[in-house]
């Protein structure tokens, strides 16, 4: 079964072909610049070009928000995508670019089953006393909020290879995995399943991440609304583009030019890579008394495989609840890698995000029981 996996992310395409059966990766690419879908069908026929529509058995699509309704992978259906148009304003980032995805591939390969995997459904398992708010039960009851959890793909994929790498089974650990990239997030998860994480009824809830401010303090909002003038689509608007590193350091999302600048002694650079590294801390050491304790902790997603600059900054002070880094394994590691000292209480590990192998594996069983 070749899936053609379509994953569209807050500032990348990313596009893979996998044999659904033996998880062989027979293709993949990346753009940051957000190519057409008709560029990547037209390069996978042009790889099979004896097959009709390159031997694509199915197609499978990531979306960010799946809300209350959507908690397994699910066959695109017009009934489905005029349930999944309506989340939209609850992750306008990611939604609404996914949406387009899916009615342009289905229109370029129709002959195919089309699958949604969304990233909220790993996150279904969440206790009611990490998924409810503080808020008046009329308003939880009437408009269903509630906290959701995202990238939960790649949450779930870093928890599974952790084990792996590890010799142990899933069951009975205690994981922690630090999804960090233009969006980023902390989830705690024992015996495979996710406890809590860090986002919450939309993906701004938690962590500082590129152009994401993460949680700020309510008061705070009302203040910008009330007294100094900020319409809501202002204050919405700025949330989602224009705070996190962009923000902080007034140079770029990209941590990689973030980090250049820091280097460079702009003060403003530096203190919004500390302020990313004291936020994904915080979210680990509660994740870690959560759990009751930490085996194992995941560095995964752009930012967490590739900047051990970063990850040491994150462990700085996490050696209280057993997570000890040896600093020339970090920075020399390359995923999947251990990075832990050998008298550290708890793993770290840093893992290549395969969201894309969890799509596939979503797909598979989703298309073998009809839904």
């Amino acid at each position: 079964m070749r899936l053609l996996i379509l994953n569209a992310g807050s500032s990348s395409l990313k596009y893979s072909v996998i044999d659904a059966v033996d998880e062989q990766v027979w293709m993949q690419g990346q753009s940051s610049e957000g190519q057409s879908v008709r560029a990547v069908v037209d390069e996978v026929r042009s790889r099979w070009p004896l097959q009709p529509m390159g031997g694509i058995e199915g197609v499978v699509h990531r979306v960010v928000h799946g809300g209350t309704r959507f908690t397994q992978a699910v066959r695109v259906t017009p009934e489905v995508r005029s349930g999944l148009n309506e989340l939209n304003e609850l992750a306008p980032l990611h939604n609404p670019p996914s949406l387009a995805i899916i009615d342009a591939a289905m229109a370029l390969l129709p002959g195919v089953p089309h699958v949604a995997a969304f990233d909220t459904a790993f996150h279904a398992t969440l206790p009611p006393e990490a998924f409810t708010y503080a808020l008046p039960g009329e308003w939880t009851a009437r408009w269903g909020l509630r906290r959701f959890g995202f990238h939960g793909l790649s949450h779930a994929y870093g928890a599974e290879r952790a084990v792996q790498m590890l010799n142990r089974p899933a069951d009975g650990a205690r994981v922690i995995v630090a999804h960090l990239g233009s969006g980023a997030s902390v989830t705690a998860i024992r015996d495979g399943r996710s406890i809590d994480t860090s986002m919450g009824l939309t993906p701004l809830e938690g962590l500082m991440m590129g152009t994401r401010s993460g949680s700020v303090d309510p008061g705070l909002l009302l203040h910008l609304q009330l007294r100094c003038g900020v319409s809501a689509e202002e204050l919405e608007h700025a949330l989602n583009h224009s705070c996190g590193l962009l923000g902080v350091s007034g140079v770029s999302a990209d941590m990689r030019e973030v980090a250049e600048a820091s280097h460079g002694g702009d003060s403003r650079a530096s203190l919004a890579m500390a302020i990313f590294a004291h936020r994904a801390r915080q979210a680990i050491g509660a994740s870690a008394a959560t759990l009751g304790g930490v085996d194992a902790l995941v560095f995964t997603g752009g930012i967490g495989e590739h900047s051990g600059e970063v990850r040491a900054a994150v462990c700085d002070g996490l050696a209280c609840v057993g997570l000890d880094i040896d600093l020339d394994a970090n920075a020399s590691a390359q995923p999947d890698a251990l990075i832990s000292t050998t008298t550290s209480r708890a793993a770290i590990l840093v893992i290549t995000a395969r969201e894309d192998l969890m799509m596939a594996r979503a797909a598979r069983a989703s298309l073998a029981c009809g839904t």
